[in-house]
């Protein structure tokens, strides 16, 4: 019997993206999937789109963290997917991460930007290249889990914490997951990321995520992931042109975040 895979892709009024997505696990070689959407109670068509796809759906009234966990308990697969809304799957990747599951217990996705003709989505591809390149750079995260295993991790999240965790999702969990096993694979020519294409755009979602991360750096536990994170990427020389776009990536990403991580915390809950 082949092995069932359940792709959980939390959202929030999502539906400009999510029905790229969820074509894109529609058709992967791979059939035997589950698709769980954790909904936040959106307020746009994001509901019908997972709908139009056959989506089991699922409420959730916490933040990502708490969607993702919500999606793993609910699922039925014997190895879990973490997908984003805003992500479109190359159409064998899965099935060439079930074949990887024999040698590893979780495995990260090789990414590259969705739309990088555009300037913005361009710097984000050259920084995702760049990342992916230099693996001691600390930020290439699983994605693809037995689920066993990922439910253990998840239980050693203080609970607390599982409540006010948004940006910080994916650090937290690969924490918490390296330190039951250190059996991470690759999967190459993964995943494409829908990345920002605007100023605007680009402003509002780092701004969010960092007055979110404020929220859960203020709860004193996982500091140092978030310190990590936060550090400018090194300059290779050797990759000057990748080099570049990302140190001005990482300018235009950090401004607003740093606004929103300090000034945030006084908007109104």
């Amino acid at each position: 019997m082949k092995k069932l895979v359940s792709v959980t892709i939390p959202t929030f009024n999502s539906e400009k993206t999510l029905g790229k997505t969820l074509e894109s696990v529609k058709n992967q070689t791979c059939k035997n999937v589950e698709i769980i959407v954790i909904d936040s109670y959106s307020k746009d068509r994001t509901l019908e789109v997972a709908k139009k796809f056959g989506a089991k759906i699922i409420m959730c009234k916490g933040k990502l963290l708490e969607a993702r966990i919500l999606g793993a308990k609910k699922s039925r697969g014997e190895y879990v997917l973490l997908l984003d809304s805003d992500q479109i799957l190359e159409k064998t990747a899965i099935e060439r991460a079930v074949k990887k599951m024999e040698y590893y217990d979780y495995l990260w996705f090789y990414e590259r930007a969705y739309n990088k003709e555009k300037f913005l989505p361009s710097l984000y591809d050259a920084d995702r290249i760049l990342v992916q390149k230099y693996l001691d750079e600390g930020v290439v995260l699983p994605r693809f889990f037995k689920k066993s295993l990922l439910l253990k991790a998840f239980s050693k999240i203080p609970k607390e914490h599982i409540s006010v965790c948004s940006a910080q999702d994916h650090i937290v969990t690969d924490y918490e997951i390296k330190k039951i096993s250190n059996r991470m694979g690759q999967v190459e020519n993964a995943v494409f990321h829908i990345e920002p294409d605007s100023l605007i755009k680009l402003f509002k979602k780092q701004y969010r995520w960092g007055k979110t991360t404020r929220d859960f750096y203020d709860r004193n536990i996982y500091r140092e992931l978030i310190t990590k994170k936060d550090k400018f990427r090194k300059f290779y020389i050797g990759d000057f042109g990748l080099s570049v776009k990302s140190f001005i990536l990482r300018i235009l990403r950090g401004i607003p975040y740093k606004m929103g991580f300090w000034f945030g915390k006084w908007e109104k809950k």
